[in-house]
C-alpha cells in the first residue's frame, strides 16, 4: 500500500546513494532533487554558517539549476522560511512545480544528512530513513580518486565512513520500525530482491520501477590497486569495529585470503 510520507536517503558517500536514487526515481510515483543537504549542516538554521554552506557553494547552485528552482526564488525561500524542515517542504514543493510533477511522493537523497539525523528524525516523525552501506575499502578507494568527492587524506576518508555508519547505528535504536538499511554489494548483485523488499518498507509497488538493470555493474575493488597495505592498515583502524559488525573482514589475513581466491580465478 502506497502512502505520501517522505522517506531519506542517508549514508556515507561514495556508498551507492545515487544509484539507489536513480532507480528509484523512475517509478512514476516517486520524485527526487539533487542533493539538497539542509541537515548536513550543524550551525542553527537561519545563521550566517547555515546560510552561507546551503545558500553559496557552486555545487548546490549546479544542484538547484539542475532541479529547475530558479536561484532567486531560492533565496526567497531562505529568507521567509522559520525552520529546516520548513525550506525542506517548501523547496520540494517549488521542486515538483518545476518538473511538473505535484502531487507524486517526494524523496530525499543527501548521503551527508545523517550528521543532522536526530534532528531530521524528530522533525519528520513519520519520515523513514534508507541507509546504505559500502565496504570501507571500496569507499576510501573512491574518495582517493577523488572523481565525485575526493578527500585530502586516507584518514579523512575512512573517517567519512566511519562517522556516517557510528551516527546512523548510534541513532537506530530511535528510528527502528522507521529504518531500512541495504548494503551496496547486495544492491549491485540482486538488485531486484533488494529493491523488492526496500519498495516495500516505503509502501510502494516494485512494479513501477522501469529501471534498466544491466546498467548496475559489480564491484569493481579499486581498493587492490589505489590502496597500499598501510592505507588498508589505517582504514582498518578507523572502521574495524564496525566493518566487523557489517560481515566486511578488514584483517591482513581476510585480505591475503581474498587476493589468494582472486588470482585462483
Amino acid at each position: 500500500m502506497s502512502d505520501d510520507v517522505p522517506f531519506f536517503i542517508l549514508g556515507c558517500v561514495r556508498s551507492g546513494t545515487t544509484l539507489l536514487r536513480d532507480i528509484l526515481r523512475t517509478s512514476t510515483r516517486l520524485e527526487c532533487p539533487e542533493e539538497t543537504q539542509y541537515y548536513r549542516w550543524g550551525q542553527p538554521f537561519g545563521n550566517n554558517g547555515f546560510i552561507n554552506h546551503v545558500l553559496k557553494p557552486p555545487l548546490l547552485q549546479r544542484h538547484r539549476k539542475m532541479d529547475k528552482v530558479d536561484e532567486h526564488l531560492f533565496e526567497e525561500l531562505m529568507e521567509t522560511s522559520i525552520s529546516r524542515r520548513n525550506l525542506q517542504d517548501r523547496y520540494m514543493d517549488a521542486y515538483l512545480a518545476g518538473q511538473s510533477k505535484e502531487g507524486v511522493r517526494w524523496f530525499d537523497k543527501s548521503p551527508q544528512n545523517v550528521y543532522g539525523l536526530p534532528l531530521l528524525s524528530h522533525d519528520y516523525p513519520s519520515a523513514k530513513f534508507v541507509h546504505i552501506v559500502r565496504n570501507p575499502l571500496n569507499v576510501v578507494a573512491s574518495l582517493m580518486i577523488g572523481k565525485v568527492v575526493r578527500a585530502p587524506s586516507v584518514i579523512a576518508a575512512a573517517n567519512y565512513w566511519y562517522e556516517a555508519v557510528a551516527i546512523f547505528n548510534t541513532v537506530r535504536p530511535l528510528v527502528a520500525e522507521r529504518s531500512c538499511e541495504l548494503r551496496y554489494e547486495n544492491l549491485i548483485s540482486s538488485p531486484e530482491a533488494e529493491l523488492n523488499r526496500l519498495m516495500d518498507f516505503v509502501g510502494e509497488d516494485p512494479r513501477s520501477l522501469s529501471y534498466d538493470f544491466s546498467k548496475i555493474h559489480p564491484e569493481k575493488d579499486q581498493y587492490r590497486t589505489v590502496l597500499a597495505d598501510a592505507d588498508i592498515a589505517v582504514v582498518g583502524e578507523i572502521c574495524g569495529s564496525w566493518a566487523e559488525h557489517y560481515g566486511y573482514d578488514l584483517s591482513v589475513r581476510g585480505l591475503e585470503a581474498e587476493r589468494t581466491e582472486s588470482n585462483l580465478t
